[in-house]
């Protein structure tokens, strides 16, 4: 063969191989994308359903430990004795069932002559004023304060019961109503009253005892049935949507986005339940309009629902940190300045690289641990969740840093360094 026949010859196995490969790498590509969607769609439904689990773990974990921890509970309850709008409540729930107990009016036209028994009438008025007016004395002494942190301390006893639906005692349930027994604060007014020379309301019994309604809901009933099951849920639901947000953001190809994505999922998650505490407020208030004070209401509302809200409020604050820490980590224009502030020198020399280096790695291990166990024994998500997230963000972190085709590329200021939408698992 002539040296051009073989020059020709290799040019077509060339271009045969060339176009082999180039099948190669087209399907090559094509399986990639194909496992990269389902990844993405993947990592999108796990996320999804995080949030979730993130707004119900948050309700769950509250009525449990309502439900189950005494000083949780009386903790909560505490300032409805101290508020204004409670107190007067209160005052004219016992000055009523005083009053309405006995046949007052009668009773003082009997011990007047006949010649007097015009006076009746204003007498009655002005005994209901006495008694209304050393009623709310009472409720705003600290003696009140003391006897209202014993019922409830000493009902709390009966709150599960209550929430499966066979509550009795001082706290109790009926048609969808949450009732407190005040028949020991009526007791207490009695006395007062004797002590004051009134003495018309010491045969009213307890048959007779007041009752405050602190919640009335149609879906109380409907919370009784499901409060067994999410109580046994309470502790396994807040693992279980930490794993699914490290779930959701592992599945995503590159792990700085899918971090970005849970905390911004996270943070509608809990806006969205912020949102649903304002408008069950607002029924809440509608549904005992005419059964008790508005004042009165809204204040227990508020004081009632103050423990979940601060933790919803404390989640959405590292949400919203988290994922614009994730964010600014993506930045080219920060990781440059970053570089230009901590030159490589200075990056892989010193005690501190040296400390990071060594101990990173059950550091991140141990801040993930004590999350958890702040969370789950402690009940405090609070606390728990910011610790967690840390770990996370330092995992992150130390991936990035311990990448030495990145660093060095990065450190070169070369096209090997990481750029916005690099996906790399």
């Amino acid at each position: 063969m002539s040296p051009d026949d073989v020059v020709e010859r290799l040019r077509l196995e060339n271009k045969a191989l060339r176009q082999r490969n180039d099948q190669m790498r087209a399907a090559g590509e094509e399986s990639n994308g194909s496992r990269h969607q389902v990844r993405r769609v993947s990592s999108w439904a796990v996320l999804a359903v995080a949030c979730v689990l993130a707004m119900t773990s948050v309700l769950v974990v509250f009525v449990r430990n309502e439900a189950l921890d005494t000083d949780a509970y009386v903790a909560t309850v505490q300032p409805l004795a101290s508020d204004p709008a409670v107190q007067s409540a209160v005052a004219d729930a016992v000055s009523a069932q005083l009053v309405a107990g006995t046949n007052l009016k009668q009773q003082v036209a009997n011990a007047l002559p006949t010649t007097a028994a015009f006076l009746a009438t204003p007498i009655t008025a002005g005994l209901k004023t006495v008694v209304h007016q050393i009623t709310l004395r009472f409720v705003q002494s600290e003696a009140f304060r003391t006897l209202w942190t014993t019922i409830n301390r000493g009902a709390h006893q009966h709150l599960v019961a209550l929430l499966t639906g066979s509550g009795r005692g001082p706290l109790s349930a009926d048609r969808g109503g949450v009732k407190l027994d005040l028949g020991k604060v009526a007791d207490q007014v009695r006395q007062q009253l004797d002590a004051n020379g009134i003495t018309v309301f010491d045969g009213v019994g307890p048959s007779g005892s007041p009752q405050l309604i602190l919640f009335k809901s149609t879906q109380l009933e409907w919370l009784q049935s499901w409060i067994r099951t999410l109580d046994r849920l309470a502790l396994l639901l807040p693992i279980v949507t930490l794993g699914l947000f490290a779930g959701g953001v592992l599945l995503n190809a590159d792990r700085r986005r899918g971090l970005v994505r849970a905390t911004i999922g996270l943070s509608v998650a809990m806006a969205g339940l912020l949102v649903a505490f304002e408008v069950g407020r607002h029924r809440y208030l509608d549904a005992l309009s005419g059964v008790t004070p508005h004042n009165a209401a809204a204040a227990s509302y508020d004081i009632v629902t103050a423990p979940p809200l601060a933790t919803v409020r404390t989640i959405l604050a590292v949400a919203v940190l988290a994922a614009l820490i994730g964010e600014a980590m993506g930045s080219s224009s920060i990781r440059s300045r970053a570089r230009a502030m901590w030159p490589p020198g200075r990056r892989t020399d010193g005690r501190l690289h040296r400390l990071l280096s060594t101990y990173v790695q059950p550091l991140k291990l141990a801040l993930f641990g004590i999350g958890m166990l702040v969370m789950v024994i402690w009940d405090n998500v609070a606390i728990g969740l910011p610790i967690v997230v840390v770990a996370c963000l330092l995992a992150l972190v130390d991936r990035r840093r311990s990448n030495p085709g990145v660093v060095a590329a990065a450190a070169d200021g070369g096209p090997g360094g990481i750029t916005e939408g690099e996906a790399r698992p």
